[in-house]
């Protein structure tokens, strides 16, 4: 049985996408815009990668009009702010405090992108431990590489 996890490279290559590229979350800051419904799986996949996980660990938290804002989980919120759908006035109805608000989504994307870079860096970790261990598939066990100083 071959065991497969992601590498240091591959959960880096994630979040420098996720953060970075064309539909990425600086573009979509950028351009006020929420996520196509044809980019949700390629949104999922890139958060998965670049978390691994440790997104539950961690809240998103908005700064707006002189309050804080705990929005959930990072995977959580992630998660429904690729669901939300565009509207002429860029905001997005959500509820604060018990009380329905219209929030810019840029102000929740650029709230989301804050809150991803404690849990990111947590997964780098997680994935650089990862990366030293060397697994054979025979006999299922698995070697250490004792060269690599984590």
């Amino acid at each position: 049985m071959e065991v497969r996890r992601a590498t240091f490279e591959q959960v880096q290559k994630s979040q420098e996408e996720l953060i970075f590229s064309e539909d990425g979350l600086d573009k979509l800051i950028e351009l006020e815009e929420t996520i196509n419904p044809k980019s949700r799986s390629e949104f999922f996949r890139r958060l998965a990668f670049s978390l691994l996980g440790k997104g539950l660990d961690y809240p998103v938290i908005l700064y707006f009009d002189g309050n804080k804002y705990n929005l959930g989980s990072v995977s959580e919120f992630a998660r429904k702010i690729a669901y939300f759908t565009d509207t002429e006035n860029k905001k997005q109805m959500i509820k604060l405090k018990g009380e329905y608000r219209e929030i810019p989504i840029k102000e929740l994307w650029t709230a989301l992108r804050e809150s991803l870079y404690k849990p990111m860096d947590e997964a780098l970790t997680l994935a650089l431990k990862s990366s030293a261990e060397i697994y054979r598939s025979r006999g299922g066990s698995a070697e250490f590489n004792p060269e690599i100083q984590l």
